[in-house]
């Protein structure tokens, strides 16, 4: 144990010397001929994912507060205007309902005609390089100061993976939560001050566009918000503005280098769910679950993978692994195809469907065609396609459970933590077993848990409930940041054993950006992709309202850039 201490303090030490010898940066850096010079301050790149009906504005302002402590300047970047300023119009003046509703529709328009999913940021990465350009009148700032790019708001996962590709450590997202009763009131207050009917008209609408917001099930490149919002590094509940500014304060201060900031219990607990996951082999996704007394006091974890016999599940290394990998196919899949075939056959043999008798072959074609061809989008999103009771996998909150009972762990009044909402089948286990609270991070929309269960659990709440089994979304640093984010490296003391000060205002972020590492992947990509985009808006989709009279929408005159900054 000696050595191994003294093998981690000298690691820490070798990190402090690095860090506090800018000159051997320097040299580097000449040697390099500047290519591996380093920011002194570098820029950061945070987007903001937030479901409609959620108020944005008090989490700009508290990153604007926090980083202005950090001395970087903050700049706003509104997705949605720059789309709306390559399409050349203006919704300012339109009923709210009109303009969400023709923001959505563009966006989606541009993703489809381009082809691109990731088209609303790349539109943010050239607003980004004309900010810089304009404000410093030189690719990066002096430096004495740092920039900071808040991106208002990210609506599908292509563009979350694009930001990270191009900005790496330098991105930041933030997943801004409320529930969807709060979110549905907020908005219909909004819809009603506009347009005559709107008061009447309000609810139903902004149902209409929060449920679009979240997935557009029949557009593959539509509004994405429900798979972009698991993707992000910090998770924070919107009701709360001292809370919210608390959780970004937090968030700040661990991204500027404070090491004294530790895990909560739940980011401890959702930690070891992830952890889990990685375990499975599954072929449709990783799914972890951890179950903790009191938030702290593991008791046991699960993922979602084949079970073997004795207990437990397959593991790497077994003599007789015989998960679905090995089977090569799924299991679920391959029944649901076969239903789908008997139901065919059946309703041909029958008189049923507007066709002469089909033979098996040609069931087999449509089937196949329906499923996972040219016409998937016909059954896409009913109940028989998200059948789940035909999968080999013990699901990763049962697999907990199942530990736990294997190993006579009591779990009565314990909290589970899952990296995705709970299904059905698994929410009435959880709800008998005697757990009293389920965190997640990952919406399930499969999952009937709400519909089925409503008397035993109630789902984002928004106050906990005593009689129900409450699931709430996670809140804090994601899994995805946990190992970094905490790692204090041997750096909270002094060689003289005194703690080494921090404070925002000389915090230093916990990477290091090179000058040219990602300005030139930014040429690049601009350079071939915004004409692209520039073309792709044109012809206009079809709008709401009278949008293509230019009284009442008038078009932007002198418009040479795809965005109009903060």
């Amino acid at each position: 144990m000696a050595s191994t201490s003294k093998s981690k303090t000298q690691r820490g030490k070798v990190r402090q010397r690095v860090s506090e010898n800018p000159s051997s940066d320097a040299s580097i850096a000449a040697r390099s001929g500047g290519l591996l010079q380093p920011q002194p301050h570098p820029e950061l790149v945070i987007g903001l994912v937030g479901p409609v009906g959620v108020n944005l504005e008090p989490i700009i302002t508290a990153l604007r507060d926090g980083l202005a402590v950090a001395r970087y300047k903050s700049y706003v970047v509104r997705l949605s205007k720059l789309i709306e300023n390559l399409a050349e119009l203006d919704f300012s003046g339109s009923p709210e309902h009109e303009r969400i509703g023709n923001l959505m529709t563009l966006g989606t328009h541009l993703r489809e005609q381009s082809k691109l999913g990731d088209a609303a940021a790349i539109l943010a990465i050239a607003e980004i390089a004309r900010i810089r350009d304009v404000e410093n009148h030189a690719p990066l700032p002096a430096s004495s100061a740092g920039n900071a790019f808040i991106l208002r708001s990210l609506k599908h996962p292509a563009e979350v993976e694009r930001l990270r590709t191009i900005y790496g450590k330098g991105f930041l997202l933030i997943s801004v939560y409320s529930p969807r009763d709060v979110r549905v009131t907020a908005l219909a207050e909004r819809l009603s001050r506009s347009g005559a009917n709107a008061k009447r008209l309000a609810r139903s609408r902004a149902e209409a566009l929060i449920a679009r917001d979240e997935s557009e099930d029949d557009k593959d490149l539509g509004q994405d918000v429900q798979d972009a919002f698991p993707l992000a590094d910090l998770f924070v509940d919107a009701r709360n503005t001292e809370r919210l500014r608390a959780a970004i304060q937090r968030f700040l201060h661990l991204t500027f280098g404070n090491r004294f900031r530790t895990p909560t219990k739940d980011e401890h607990g959702m930690f070891h769910a992830r952890a889990a996951a990685l375990r499975s082999a599954d072929l449709n996704r990783q799914v972890g679950a951890a179950i903790m007394q009191d938030g702290s006091d593991v008791i046991t974890v699960g993922c979602n993978d084949v079970p073997k016999s004795g207990g437990d599940q397959y593991w790497e290394g077994d003599p007789d692994d015989d998960r679905d990998f090995r089977r090569e196919i799924d299991s679920s899949a391959e029944q649901r195809t076969q239903m789908f075939e008997e139901l065919f056959e059946r309703l041909s043999s029958h008189g049923y469907l507007n066709t002469n008798k089909l033979s098996n072959s040609d069931v087999h074609h449509t089937v196949a065609s329906l499923i996972d061809g040219d016409k998937k989008r016909v059954l896409k999103g009913i109940g028989l396609m998200n059948l789940l009771e035909f999968g080999r996998s013990v699901h990763a909150e049962m697999a907990a459970l199942m530990s736990a009972a294997r190993l006579g762990r009591s779990v009565k009044g314990a909290t589970l933590y899952c990296t995705t909402f709970p299904c059905h089948m698994c929410a009435r286990h959880i709800v008998a077993s005697g757990i009293k609270r389920v965190v997640y991070v990952e919406p399930y929309p499969k999952s009937r848990a709400r519909q089925l269960h409503a008397d035993a659990i109630a789902v984002d709440p928004i106050a906990p409930s005593s009689k129900h089994v409450n699931f709430e979304p996670f809140e804090g640093i994601a899994p995805r940041q946990y190992q970094s984010i905490f790692s204090a490296d041997d750096m909270r003391k002094q060689n003289d054993g005194r703690i080494r000060p921090w404070r925002m205002a000389d915090g230093k972020v916990r990477f290091q950006r090179y000058l040219n590492t990602y300005l030139e992947l930014e040429v690049a990509l601009l350079a071939d992709v915004v004409p692209l985009l520039q073309q792709a808006i044109k012809p206009l989709p079809t709008l709401e309202g009278d949008h293509h009279d230019s009284a009442t929408i008038p078009k932007r005159a002198n418009r040479t850039r795809p965005g109009s900054g903060a």
